[in-house]
């Protein structure tokens, strides 16, 4: 069974995590969200309070590592070591990253994604132009390092992470959403 941890930190992204974890989950893939906080809650960038799975721990042993935006989530990412150096290993040991709207920037600035194609939100480009290659389209999959430029794909990041993990799944995930 494929795994993948989602990192979630204070002023996260709702529909950036929520979505695609939601199609994941669909699809028969273990998600584990964990909290980046002291605490198992963690509070999003509405006003959503959302409780982990878990404390976050130096988990490698998942299939993949998903990191959603939002503000101050995506910065909350970038200034905590621990999360940065687990993202960091899943991507020099060629396990899917998917990061989605300002997370992108997190690892550009972190000098982890030197040199590669990613899109992130519009608001992040100054933050990572230096760095990163950044394409204008919704999504871009770069080895295995998969973004999206915002909130409006997070339900196509979702499939994309099938596609990349599960692409046997994709067409029973989207049936029983009515998408097909």
């Amino acid at each position: 069974m494929k795994k993948v941890y989602v990192l979630l930190a204070e002023g996260f992204e709702i529909l950036e995590a929520m979505a695609p974890i939601d199609i994941m989950r669909r699809a028969g893939i273990k998600v584990v969200t964990l909290s980046i906080n002291k605490t198992l809650e963690v509070n999003s960038a509405q006003g959503v309070m959302v409780k982990a799975d878990e404390l976050f721990k130096d988990y490698k042993d998942a299939s993949g590592i998903f990191l959603p935006g939002g503000y101050s989530g995506y910065e909350n990412l970038f200034k905590s070591d621990e999360a940065m150096e687990l993202t960091k290993y899943y991507l020099e040991n060629n396990k899917l990253v998917a990061a989605i709207c300002g997370a992108p920037s997190s690892l550009g600035r972190r000098r982890m994604i030197d040199n590669r194609n990613i899109t992130l939100h519009f608001g992040c480009y100054d933050l990572v132009k230096d760095f990163c290659n950044i394409i204008k389209k919704p999504i871009v999959l770069d080895g295995n390092l998969l973004t999206a430029s915002g909130s409006g794909y997070s339900q196509e990041l979702g499939f994309e992470i099938l596609k990349y993990l599960t692409p046997d799944k994709i067409d029973e995930v989207k049936k029983g959403m009515t998408l097909k």
